[in-house]
């Protein structure tokens, strides 16, 4: 996993109608919505201009701050972590797609969707739209992957899943399906992301982890 505001994405020469970058992080704040149980996201200053002569900051949050990567070590013992991948794998082609304002993302919203393996297939929802994970309050109510999506996308052989919520599964599912499917495939997990003016399509991503 990586916390922090490190998830941005750019337009790819190829996309036609996609122009600019596009920054898809949560900004980092006191007021940024947390997992329930995680520490809260907090800066405090060492040093200050005066009298210090100049400014330094503390940071404490969660790997699961914000915008973030899980990473297979997440619920697997001996999975994978941030450097056991190839820094490539955080630079990847990637698709939007839009969800509309369904909660529950099942496999046929990938239908006319033609992906490339190792590419990441990022979910625009109503969580972007309604601004669901800006805080201050984690959401009761989100739109998450199915496991049937979650399969499709692992024969599809994607190299990252997006969604724009802190979790690919609903929060009271305590199994976890859709993280245990990807994960023991090797696909990273990439959650938290803001994809609100992001118009679907395709793009190059740029979502390299800390480097802890």
């Amino acid at each position: 996993m990586a916390g922090g505001r490190t998830a941005w994405q750019a337009a790819c020469g190829k996309a036609p109608g996609a122009m600019g970058c596009y920054d898809i992080s949560l900004p980092l704040t006191g007021g940024t919505a947390v997992v329930p149980g995680d520490p809260p996201f907090c800066r405090s200053l060492f040093l200050r201009h005066a009298p210090d002569g100049c400014e330094a900051a503390e940071l404490s949050l969660s790997a699961h701050a914000g915008t973030h990567l899980d990473f297979p070590a997440h619920f697997l013992p001996y999975g994978q972590r941030a450097g056991d991948y190839p820094v490539a794998a955080y630079f990847p082609p990637a698709m939007v797609i839009d969800c509309g304002d369904r909660l529950a993302l099942g496999p046929d919203i990938l239908a006319g969707q033609v992906s490339e393996p190792g590419e990441a297939v990022l979910f625009r929802s109503r969580n972007s739209v309604e601004r669901l994970f800006h805080g201050p309050d984690f959401p009761p109510t989100f739109a998450t992957l199915t496991p049937e999506l979650a399969r499709e996308l692992v024969r599809r052989k994607a190299g990252v899943v997006g969604i724009d919520a802190l979790s690919v599964d609903p929060f009271d599912d305590s199994g976890y399906p859709v993280h245990h499917i990807l994960l023991t495939a090797g696909v990273l997990i990439l959650e938290g992301l803001d994809l609100a003016v992001v118009p679907p399509g395709r793009y190059r991503l740029a979502c390299p982890p800390l480097a802890i």
